[in-house]
């Protein structure tokens, strides 16, 4: 934890519930089908980023 924050103060990362929150068209769909999705673009941008700083 950075500060003692609990949550990175970004404009560019928001947690799942904030992202639902911000999205009512995903609403009623099962979020076992949305979420891989997410997480595996999480994934591969975490990995584009650690190949940019190495």
């Amino acid at each position: 934890m950075l500060g003692g924050e609990d949550k990175m103060d970004s404009k560019y990362y928001e947690t799942w519930e904030e992202y639902l929150a911000q999205h009512p068209e995903l609403e009623g769909k099962p979020t076992q089908a949305i979420a891989p999705k997410i997480e595996r673009y999480e994934d591969l941008m975490f990995t584009f980023i650690m190949d940019l700083l190495l």
